[in-house]
């Protein structure tokens, strides 16, 4: 007779199986399974069961629910096929809308994350991290309006001159509370010395181009370098809040030029890749082969870099006077302009 497998009952469906199995991994702990399926798929405890041990078959339109629910892919449950990997993005270019809904979509993300009590967000930064854009509300309202002015080619800034509250300010509570979500999360981050430009000269490009005055432009330089000092204090403690208990963040200086940014995640046992592209969309899937390429490379590139965080004083004292030195540089320019 044919011997059942991993426990599910006979007939069971390979797939389903993988299914379901995907699925634990992807529910926090302390969130009932049953539960959470009889509510998404709008069923009864006992069918959810049902479906769980394998007596009752998922119908697509339920595995689409869950998976859209949980970010599962194709690619988790039958491995790359022909070298091909499923990506997922949000579509941003020429609407606030869809930026908003991208934006709501990240702070989502953290929260799920923070969730689990194993979590950890690799990120590789090519340019300053994201979530740091959001620091202050000053930063976050600029690098909105310039994200939509210059990239995304928003109609409604195309001819707006930056001026504080000219971003609808729920939008920037939005961002800026993805910067606070972020510091709950523990994460392990690579930079190099370039790292720091990219912001540094988008704010020198729009008052050189009269989109930006003066005095906002030092305001926003005076608020960048609070934030790389709040970094240069985590680096220090090897904690991105006070209250944390254990190591929440290293950081690695890279002599090496990144090339891209990139983020790994781990949350529970699911994990995560996302690939820059667009400037600041991301191209995201937790293809096991593809993650795991990934977190190979970044561990190489951490053992290729130098732990500037925790005893590592007079390695993080170089890393940020220099960083610090190229915010002083700016700041001379455009005042002396």
């Amino acid at each position: 007779m044919p011997t059942k497998k991993s426990g599910a009952p006979a007939g069971t469906s390979p797939v389903q199986e993988s299914f379901i199995k995907r699925l634990r991994q992807a529910i926090p702990s302390g969130i009932g399974m049953a539960e959470t399926m009889a509510e998404l798929l709008d069923v009864s405890i006992d069918s959810a069961y049902r479906r769980i041990r394998g007596e009752t078959e998922l119908t697509l339109n339920e595995i689409f629910t869950l998976s859209k629910k949980f970010g599962i892919s194709v690619d988790e449950l039958f491995g790359n096929q022909n070298n091909a990997v499923t990506f997922r993005y949000i579509k941003l270019t020429d609407s606030a809308k869809n930026f908003e809904t991208y934006l709501h979509g990240l702070i989502t993300h953290l929260r799920e994350i923070n969730k689990f009590d194993k979590r950890i967000i690799y990120y590789v930064a090519e340019e300053i991290p994201i979530f740091y854009s959001f620091y202050s509300k000053k930063l976050t309202e600029f690098k909105l309006f310039y994200w939509q002015r210059s990239v995304l080619n928003v109609p409604e800034y195309q001819q707006e001159q930056f001026r504080w509250g000219c971003v609808p300010a729920n939008i920037v509570e939005v961002a800026h509370n993805s910067f606070k979500e972020y510091l709950n999360v523990p994460s392990s981050e690579i930079w190099n010395y370039e790292t720091i430009f990219t912001g540094l000269r988008q704010i020198k490009f729009y008052f050189d181009s009269g989109i930006v005055k003066k005095e906002m432009a030092l305001e926003l330089l005076s608020d960048y370098r609070k934030m790389i000092e709040m970094i240069r204090d985590n680096a220090a403690s090897g904690r991105k809040n006070i209250s944390d208990k254990t190591e929440t963040f290293r950081m690695y200086a890279s002599e090496v030029l990144l090339g891209t940014n990139a983020i790994y995640i781990v949350a529970g046992e699911s994990k995560y890749s996302y690939i820059s592209f667009n400037t600041m969309n991301s191209l995201n899937t937790a293809n096991t082969e593809f993650c795991e390429e990934t977190e190979h490379w970044i561990k190489n590139l951490e053992r290729k870099s130098t732990l500037i965080s925790g005893v590592s004083e007079k390695q993080r004292y170089q890393f940020f006077s220099t960083l610090f030195h190229h915010i002083d540089h700016y700041e001379s320019t455009i005042q002396n302009s």
